[in-house]
């Protein structure tokens, strides 16, 4: 055998028993590694999918709960169908109603001591118990949602106002558990130191014109027949003008120097409870339309009746609006802007303006409540067969059966 088949040729040098074993623990490791990257996707996925569920049942728990508050503010308006009172007179702190069963109720704090009430849910499907409470200050006097400076805008107060429930809702729904707590009061009756009130000057005028302050559905005191926050002139004339004898009655007849009443202010506390909003963008005639029939009395002076309620808005964007026609309805009436009132006109409740109030045309225009115009750019002229009388009554109904107020929400 030749020597050159005895000796390699030269070429690439071959692997070390060191390298082989260098190249079997790389290999080991990265299949280690596969393996616990392959654990550790199932683990995030495992993990992923617990945290999404548990996000689902909190976020179904939480409706619950939101549901259970709903029902507690419905269920607190004066024409709910089965309402919860606070008969008590007068109100007490320790007063509490409960939504829900009774082993339920007892589990948040209910023992069937007076003045505590309990009532069933109206529905069986959701699991949640509702507690109902008077709202408290730091000192543990009621507080009362209200106008108690008489100046058009509601507040937190202990005198003045309807009283604010503070509403917790326990949620519960696959395991997971929400707390809703949220402040609610019934709308109060409308604030009045006149059965007219205008902020600019002001003609009166007709002999079939008739403006009353005394109460012609009650017995509350008699106020002004027309009040204003202006002095007896502006700018040198005078500020209220009469002409051909219209009838003004209350105590006085008219008062000068009133408390001013920020009419927009009111109307934006209300326009949120809207049953009906109308929008637009240009002076605007609607005929003939109806929120209501008011019953007439026996005469042109005697008060209107009706037993329906509803808010009605008019947004009128700055612009005027003109209700022709025969126009009529039972609740509360507001203008965002001038109003015109051509023809008949009958309404049960308050009228608030923010601009000027015109009448025009014939007919007879009746109103059993108020009447309230501020801000006006032009005159406001009250002309015609013009009824406007204090009705307390009227007043009273146009806000007891609308939805309560939210006055704040947290979820705890």
């Amino acid at each position: 055998m030749a020597l050159s088949q005895l000796v390699p040729l030269a070429g690439p040098s071959q692997p070390s028993g060191n390298n082989h074993g260098i190249a079997l623990v790389t290999a080991l490791l990265f299949i280690v590694l596969l393996a616990l990257l392959g654990a550790t996707t199932v683990t995030m996925t495992t993990w992923s999918s617990q945290a999404s569920g548990n996000y689902k049942a909190s976020l179904q728990a939480f409706q619950v709960a939101e549901a259970g508050a709903e029902e507690a503010r419905g269920r607190l308006r004066a024409n709910a169908t089965s309402p919860i009172y606070d008969t008590n007179t007068p109100l007490q702190t320790a007063w509490q109603a409960f939504i829900g069963s009774l082993a339920q109720a007892q589990a948040h704090g209910y023992t069937g001591s007076t003045p505590q009430v309990r009532t069933d849910s109206l529905q069986t499907v959701l699991a949640y118990t509702v507690g109902i409470q008077h709202a408290t200050n730091a000192s543990g006097q009621l507080l009362y949602w209200g106008d108690p400076t008489g100046t058009g805008t509601n507040r937190r107060n202990t005198t003045t106002g309807q009283p604010i429930y503070l509403v917790t809702s326990y949620g519960t729904l696959g395991g997971a558990n929400a707390i809703v707590q949220t402040q609610v009061a019934r709308v109060p009756p409308m604030t009045l130191k006149g059965t007219v009130y205008v902020d600019e000057t002001t003609t009166i005028q007709g002999s079939s014109t008739y403006i009353s302050g005394n109460d012609a559905c009650g017995s509350t005191p008699a106020l002004p027949g027309i009040v204003t926050p202006l002095n007896t002139t502006t700018n040198g004339h005078t500020t209220i003008t009469q002409n051909g004898h219209p009838q003004i009655q209350g105590d006085p007849a008219i008062q000068y120097n009133g408390t001013f009443q920020d009419i927009t202010a009111k109307v934006n506390a209300l326009k949120g409870s809207a049953d009906d909003t109308y929008t637009y963008t240009s002076n605007t005639t609607v005929t003939r339309m109806s929120w209501g029939t008011p019953t007439a009395g026996a005469h042109q002076t005697s008060p209107l009746s009706c037993s329906t309620s509803s808010i009605v808005y008019y947004d009128m964007g700055g612009h005027a609006l003109k209700l022709s026609g025969g126009t009529q309805g039972c609740g509360i009436l507001l203008v965002q802007g001038d109003l015109e009132i051509n023809g008949d006109f009958a309404w049960y409740g308050p009228v608030l303006v923010t601009g000027s109030i015109t009448y025009t045309g014939g007919g007879n225009k009746n109103i059993s409540g108020a009447l309230l115009s501020g801000g006006a750019v032009t005159a406001d002229v009250i002309g015609g067969n013009a009824t406007i009388m204090n009705c307390s009554a009227a007043l009273r109904n146009a806000t007891q059966n609308s939805p309560l107020l939210r006055l704040n929400w947290q979820q705890q």
